[in-house]
């Protein structure tokens, strides 16, 4: 029944390459991945290793690798939306505990995941944790093999997305109470500790060992962790004291039941507490990067959902469905709109055309272009953001406007330029302008969502 409810939530996203300008970006990865190339090295960007094997591992199955993915997310989904029910099933009713399931699976779609959002895969492995640490914590027997196994999951997670982190921290810190609770020695609980943590860090030292044996140890470390500090946050304050207030708004019926669910929702709300620290410790509101606190609120919103009586629980679970799903038909419909449709991306990638000569330039365009048009890579800058905006001026290991202009002295075969937003960057831009006047033919101009996309073709006879 939750597969079927994942299937229906989701469907209307499948197949859609823009989705989410992130998860195209994490599909063109994937996919050069399986011909060789090397996140951070041949294609620069801050996630884990992790998250991009997943997108190799669905690419070399081979086929449509757009739906296949989307596919694959909803099956994670699922199995994230099943162990949420049986953490809920600890302290509530059979038909709650499913209820909250399937609100995880509602409250995904409107909060952006109804793709392949790399919070949508690390929840899986944090909802096993989950499930280990309540049970640790509440039957305080097997403490070490249950923290070991939740903290190597957590390890897992933190290869998707290293926010991850703080909520093992949590888990951490609260199996080690029930322990000190339940009579145990310090020396015991200080050997758990030491070993809980390395086997949090064990996944993040594999990858690390495996690009310094490639030779690529400082590529690995710039990007998952020196380069963080230099990313500008292309929001204004104002702008996300709004997306946090839309954030609260779209999350209200959770937070209601959670609250009418009295003690029994504690621990998950303790859990979305923290989820919610790391989210707004990131500077920014995106409202896919509030996707991991859905997880927990969704099992403290089965609290409230449990009830004596079967009609009351019914009735109750109705009500809530179906705002939700309201909710997410409503903000599904507006993202589209906004980001667009597969029919438009086919008509851009129609007009660039199949592996065009010189290789694609998408300044601010969308990085799936590349993976629809197998294009040639330009530089390994291909994130929209990397070049073209301001927040990226030092987060990256070179200077946006030498590496703009290194691309355009190499004359890219087709340049695609997006119309811009307060956040491009004006040097880049500037030289990108300058060279399509001098050097460029434009092709033609396709809607892309709310935005425009200009298509130009280099002219062969000035080169």
């Amino acid at each position: 029944m939750l597969l079927l409810a994942a299937f229906v939530t989701r469907g209307a996203l499948f197949g859609n390459p823009l989705v989410h300008s992130d998860e195209g970006f994490y599909l063109l990865v994937g996919d050069r991945m399986v011909h060789g190339a090397w996140p951070f090295v041949d294609i620069f960007d801050r996630k884990p290793v992790g998250l991009f094997l997943i997108f190799a591992a669905i690419r070399s199955v081979g086929g449509d690798g757009i739906l296949l993915y989307q596919v694959a997310a909803t099956l994670c989904a699922t199995a994230t939306a099943f162990l949420a029910t049986r953490i809920a099933r600890r302290f509530c009713s059979p038909g709650a505990a499913f209820a909250g399931g399937l609100c995880y699976l509602v409250w995904l779609v409107v909060f952006d995941g109804g793709g392949g959002q790399a919070s949508v895969w690390y929840s899986l492995p944090m909802a096993g944790a989950g499930l280990l640490a309540i049970d640790g914590i509440r039957e305080r027997r097997r403490l070490s093999r249950r923290g070991a196994a939740a903290m190597l999951l957590v390890g897992v997670a933190m290869q998707i997305k290293y926010t991850a982190m703080f909520e093992g921290v949590f888990f951490a810190l609260a199996l080690l109470r029930a322990g000190w609770l339940a009579g145990r020695p310090l020396h015991r609980i200080g050997r758990d500790a030491a070993l809980w943590v390395g086997l949090a860090l064990l996944p993040t030292a594999v990858a690390l060992a495996v690009y310094m044996v490639a030779g690529h140890s400082e590529a690995f470390i710039f990007a998952n962790f020196r380069s963080i500090f230099g990313q500008g946050d292309p929001d204004t304050a104002a702008t996300n004291a709004v997306k946090l207030l839309e954030a609260a708004a779209l999350a209200s019926p959770l937070v209601w039941l959670a609250i009418r669910g009295g003690w029994r929702a504690w621990p998950a709300l303790e859990w979305a507490a923290i989820a919610l620290i790391a989210v707004l410790m990131m500077g920014t509101a995106e409202q896919h990067y509030f996707i991991p606190v859905m997880l927990p609120l969704s099992i403290a919103a089965a609290a409230g959902l449990n009830d004596r009586g079967c009609t009351v629980t019914l009735r109750r679970c109705i009500v809530i469905l179906a705002i939700g799903l309201a909710l997410a038909a409503l903000v599904t419909t507006l993202r589209i709109r906004q980001r667009g449709t597969p029919a438009q991306a086919a008509a851009l990638a129609r007009m660039v055309g199949d592996r065009p000569a010189g290789c694609v330039f998408g300044f601010n365009s969308e990085p799936i272009l590349y993976y629809l048009t197998r294009s040639c890579l330009p530089t390994r800058y291909i994130f929209r953001s990397h070049l073209g905006q301001t927040s990226e001026v030092h987060g990256i290991d070179v200077d946006p406007v030498a590496e703009t202009a290194r691309i355009l002295a190499r004359d890219p075969g087709v340049i695609v330029i997006r119309t811009p937003k307060p956040t491009t960057n004006p040097a880049t831009q500037a030289l990108v302008l300058r060279a399509v006047a001098d050097r460029y033919r434009p092709v033609g101009t396709v809607r892309i969502g709310r935005l425009r996309q200009y298509v130009f073709r280099l002219r062969r006879e000035d080169r």
